[in-house]
């Protein structure tokens, strides 16, 4: 976008301001092309600061929203490591408590208040197993009413829950088998495990605190950013909207300043007209010089009437 153009023309022009009203009427007050034009290069000044500013803006939420994406590829990652500790220490968890379960069944054993919890769980399980079995074959060999075969269903469903559940704590129970020929030497070794066992929980568990606490810092960092790259983006609008206000105020002052040039080129253009009709008459008078008398004549003839003399030269 440039300055407004001059307007074509010889650059010996009148002054720049309006014509003088038609007789009988207030002269309109000149208008100053030049202040005009002032305030027209003072527009385009005024946009292309905005402008500058906006670009800043916007070059500065930009970054911050980089720094943003960034950021959260970075907690990502946290989580992702905070989760996998989670899981590890979960793990070791469980391990932990089913060897200290099966230390503390043995101590209870060597006391006499619980039975052989190894030998329990298996003759728990078969009973389970013989008795939904038998259950399963009064109900394909029995005429039962629709009632009574339902409550027989739900026996049968209960024993099934109660068997799986027996079964999940015996496989359990194998994964943390040890020796027991020796109930001392048992005991010792399944705290040991449990101990080993806990370590392992304690060491996952501070990973995961520390990618956890990594993640609440950066969710921090990351809101901060939001807000300062929300507050970047109001300033580029702001500035975008001024500038688009300051540039369609500079093109209609340059309309006004291009109609007041043509209107005077125009007005310049007549009256050079005018003077080169005038020398053009006076040239041919000068050539003819019987024109010159009748010129004469005629300026004579005007003088008895009392009329003006006009010269063609």
């Amino acid at each position: 976008m440039t300055a407004a153009p001059d307007a074509k023309g010889p650059s010996t022009t009148a002054p720049e301001t309006t014509p003088a009203a038609a007789e009988g009427t207030t002269p309109a007050a000149p208008v100053d092309v030049r202040n005009l034009q002032d305030k027209f290069n003072s527009l385009l000044d005024a946009r292309n600061q905005y402008n500058e500013l906006a670009k800043k803006a916007r070059e500065d939420r930009d970054m911050l929203n980089e720094s943003r994406r960034v950021k959260s590829i970075e907690l990502e990652e946290h989580k992702k490591a905070r989760d996998a500790a989670n899981e590890v220490m979960r793990t070791h968890k469980e391990l932990r408590n089913a060897y200290q379960d099966q230390a503390k069944a043995l101590i209870a054993e060597k006391k006499g208040k619980t039975g052989n919890i190894e030998r329990s769980l298996p003759l728990q399980v078969r009973k389970l197993r013989n008795d939904m079995q038998a259950l399963m074959e009064q109900q394909q060999t029995t005429i039962l009413s629709a009632s009574k075969e339902k409550v027989l269903v739900e026996k049968i469903r209960d024993l099934w829950l109660e068997l799986k559940a027996k079964e999940a704590e015996l496989q359990k129970q194998k994964a943390v088998e040890v020796d027991l020929g020796d109930a001392d030497s048992t005991i010792d070794a399944l705290f040991a495990k449990a101990d080993e066992e806990h370590g392992k929980v304690v060491a996952a568990l501070k990973e995961a605190s520390a990618h956890h606490e990594k993640f609440i810092a950066g969710v921090k960092e990351i809101r901060v950013l939001v807000g300062e790259a929300n507050k970047q983006h109001a300033a580029f609008v702001a500035y975008k909207i001024k500038a688009d206000e300051s540039h369609n105020k500079a093109m209609e002052l340059r309309e006004k300043v291009m109609a007041v040039r043509n209107e005077r080129k125009a007005e310049f253009d007549a009256r050079r007209k005018e003077v080169q009709e005038v020398n053009q008459s006076a040239r041919r008078n000068v050539a003819d010089p019987r024109a010159l008398d009748r010129l004469k004549d005629q300026a004579l003839d005007e003088l008895k009437k009392g009329g003006k003399i006009t010269l063609g030269f």
